[in-house]
């Protein structure tokens, strides 16, 4: 029978440790980044920056892997408005506007935060196995089992992130209505924004907790389909304007 680790094994309070900095250091970079798209944006695209500060924050309070993923998945949309400044789904944004139409730091910042998304996510393959390894399988029956380390939230964040998906679903729908009966209003394309930003959020967190330890991996997998039908409207209706 394998056995298993101690909490206070030096290797995995170092990775709590780690885990701890790097997060905070992530929440710090999306929260930076989505103060400067609300403060270039805020007048006409209200809600453009709020899900990278919304991520931003989870990641800075909680020592919580599967917000890693959602950490990724936020910045490799936030690539969207970079290459098509029309999807402003967590645009525009406010780096390329500064760049006066040069295609060699364009594609530096494209390249910068495709680096962003990799690394977040290798983060995220890794420290997921602080949530403890008594339920995975592997092919190595004698592998060293290692306890949970650091709390497990994945249960309710996939519930939210289904309700998240749902919202995000509903306010496309109500932005596709609009195109049909109200064209030209003000609010249509800020429910196409909304709409997609919280597509993104359940994306995030669907997948993060979908590829953790939980009992609520159906609700998990769920919000991820969600998201990106919420998100793929939300895009529709921008380019419908």
């Amino acid at each position: 029978m394998p056995k298993t680790l101690s909490k206070k094994d030096p290797n995995l309070v170092a990775a709590v440790n780690r885990l701890k900095r790097g997060q905070r250091i992530w929440g710090l970079l999306l929260i930076g980044l989505g103060g400067l798209t609300e403060w270039a944006a805020a007048s006409e695209h209200p809600a453009a920056g709020l899900p990278l500060i919304a991520v931003g924050l989870f990641a800075f309070v909680w020592a919580e892997p599967a917000v890693l993923a959602a950490v990724a998945v936020a910045v490799a949309f936030s690539i969207v408005p970079s290459i098509n400044p029309r999807l402003t789904i967590l645009g525009p944004d406010p780096l390329r506007a500064a760049m006066v139409g040069s295609t060699i730091e364009l594609i530096a910042l494209i390249v910068g935060k495709a680096l962003i998304v990799l690394t977040a996510s290798s983060q995220f393959l890794f420290y997921r196995f602080l949530y403890g390894t008594a339920r995975a399988s592997n092919d190595e029956p004698e592998m060293a089992i290692i306890p949970q380390m650091v709390p497990n939230r994945t249960d309710g964040l996939a519930r939210s992130a289904r309700w998240i998906g749902l919202l995000g679903l509903a306010l496309s729908a109500l932005g596709v209505l609009f195109i049909y009966t109200v064209p030209g209003a003000y609010v249509t394309p800020l429910l196409g924004e909304m709409a997609g930003s919280l597509g993104v959020v359940a994306i995030g967190l669907g997948v993060g907790c979908a590829f953790s330890p939980t009992d609520e991996r159906t609700a998990a997998l769920t919000s991820v389909v969600l998201g990106l039908v919420a998100y793929g409207l939300g895009a529709a209706i921008l380019l419908a304007l």
